[in-house]
Formats: structure tokens, C-alpha cells, sequence
């Protein structure tokens, strides 16, 4: 049987990478932005969205008949980016959506963070510990916040690790549409960067990492997703305040150096300096430990 011919899956969506493309190049020039390399530690270059943020076969999955099929590949581009796109539009543009396009968006913001290298690692240790019934295996999945939530999933336990994680929107997504969602701008001379882990889950009172899976319940809880250099998406447990907002320094400042820190190997950004200026907080970090 003939394989499959193997294909550039994108784990961080091109349409996304598109709204941090550097305004300043102009047709007939490719259009590009800037990207960091923590693993390499070079300089900032630049890429086109197709050239990076993917793995090749990344979402293949192989069949019991030893051939590999792309649906996982294919429900994230038909399922969850196509409408995605057309909504973000909507959001960047300060247009209402409707119920049903919040529903869908919320969907798209979990699979921003669970569809990327660092949750799919994670979730690689927390199938396998689950499988084997080592739930204290290096803590993977000794929280009794997870385990409720898995329950409630009713997911398989024949499934894959991908087919795994695309079950589990069922739990998170809900959680998402329920937070009060705020969309915040830059302040003028500002700009949000964006990684290859976005989406990102923090407590600012404490210095606690929160894994993948847990800390979505927490009452003081920012989930923060950059959508283009000039918004960011916040949600939180808090009570509700106006929907789209300018943002204070610190604020942009606090995202930026989370969305640095937690990312797994690239910055990404629509300016050269945005990116230097957190990689130079990197650096100071590592110099104190």
C-alpha cells in the first residue's frame, strides 16, 4: 500500500503567524517576522509563518494495518483553523461574535495550548503513567484535580496520546467559554510577543509552574494567549470588566516575559527588539541561578 506523503503539520497555526508578521515588508518581498531560538541561543532571524512552527508528521497517527493517516492533521485544519481564522478576524477587528463562534474560539484557545510540543510531551508521561496505573509517577497525575476531570471526560482508555488530547477539549473548553474573557491592546510603543507555547496558565500572587493539565480552577488564575502584536486574550475568574481594554506596561511587560519564558524552544515577534528585549531578561535569569 502506498504511504502517505508526509507533510509540514503546524503546531502553531500559520494564520496565526500571520498576524505577527513584520508590517514593514512589502510585496513583492516574502512576508516574514522574527524568531528566537532558545535551544540554539544565536541572534533573532527571520522566517516565513510556512517555515516554522511545525514539525513534519507531527499529528500522523499508524493504524492497526501499519499505514499512517493524517486526520488529527486534518480535523485541526478543517475542524478547529478554518473558523478560527475567520473569528480572530472578527475579534482583531472589534466586532461582537456570537454564542456559538465564543464556543468555538474557546476550543481554539485549547488547542493553542494543548496541540504544541510542550503539552504533547507532557501528555506523552501522563498517558503512559495512566495507562500503567503509576498516577504518582513523577507526579504526573497525582492531582486530584486532573483525576476528576479525566473522569468526567469518559475518554478510552484504548485511545492514543493524540486521539487523548483532542478528547479532552470536552473538559477544557467548557472551562475557557465560562472565564471572563477581556481582550487587552498594547499601549502605544508596545507590542505582545507570541511562542511555540502560547497559551499560558499563571497565578501572579504565587510562584508555582503549573503543569499542563491543572491550576485551570484556581480563583486567581490569568490565562493569557497574545493574538497579534497589539492584543492579547485574558481570561480569568475575576468579575467582569469592560470586554476590549489598553492595557498598563506592566501588564504587557508581565505576558511577554511569561510567553518567553514557558516557551519551548521559539520566540516569535513582529519586531527584531521585542524579542531581544526578553531575551536579555532570560539571560539575567539564568545568571542569578
Amino acid at each position: 500500500m502506498q504511504k502517505i506523503q508526509k507533510r509540514k503539520h503546524h503546531y502553531v497555526p500559520r494564520f496565526y503567524l500571520n498576524q505577527f508578521l513584520d508590517s514593514r515588508v512589502q510585496p513583492p518581498r516574502e512576508p516574514y517576522l522574527w524568531v528566537f531560538d532558545k535551544q540554539e541561543e544565536g541572534d533573532v532571524f527571520k522566517r516565513a509563518p510556512k517555515n516554522i512552527g511545525y514539525e513534519t508528521g507531527f499529528y500522523d497517527m499508524k493504524l492497526i494495518d501499519g499505514t499512517t493517516t493524517t486526520h488529527v492533521e486534518d480535523f485541526f485544519h478543517k475542524v478547529i483553523e478554518t473558523p478560527s481564522s475567520k473569528i480572530l478576524r472578527k475579534i482583531l477587528d472589534q466586532q461582537p461574535i456570537t454564542d456559538e463562534e465564543k464556543q468555538k474560539f474557546a476550543m481554539f484557545i485549547f488547542y493553542s495550548h494543548a496541540r504544541v510540543p510542550n503539552y504533547i510531551n507532557f501528555m506523552n508521561k501522563f498517558y503512559e503513567a495512566t495507562k500503567e496505573g503509576k498516577s504518582n509517577e513523577k507526579q504526573v497525575i497525582k492531582d486530584p484535580e486532573v483525576e476528576k476531570m479525566i473522569k468526567e471526560a469518559e475518554i478510552k482508555d484504548e485511545v492514543s496520546t493524540l486521539e487523548f488530547m483532542i478528547e479532552l477539549v470536552k473538559v477544557f473548553a467548557p472551562i475557557i467559554y465560562n472565564m471572563n474573557w477581556q481582550f487587552l491592546f498594547a499601549p502605544n510603543g508596545y507590542a505582545f510577543i507570541t511562542s511555540d507555547n502560547p497559551v499560558i496558565l499563571n497565578d501572579p500572587k504565587q510562584t508555582t509552574i503549573y503543569r499542563p493539565v491543572v491550576g485551570w480552577n484556581n480563583p486567581n488564575i490569568q490565562l493569557t494567549f497574545p493574538l497579534s502584536p497589539s492584543m492579547c486574550f485574558l481570561g480569568t475568574w475575576t468579575k467582569k470588566r469592560n470586554l476590549y481594554k489598553v492595557a498598563d506596561i506592566r501588564f504587557v511587560r508581565a505576558v511577554n516575559f511569561r510567553t518567553a519564558f514557558f516557551a519551548t524552544r521559539y520566540l516569535f515577534g513582529s519586531r527584531p527588539f521585542y524579542l531581544k528585549e526578553e531575551v536579555l531578561k532570560l539571560e539575567a535569569l539564568k545568571s542569578i541561578k
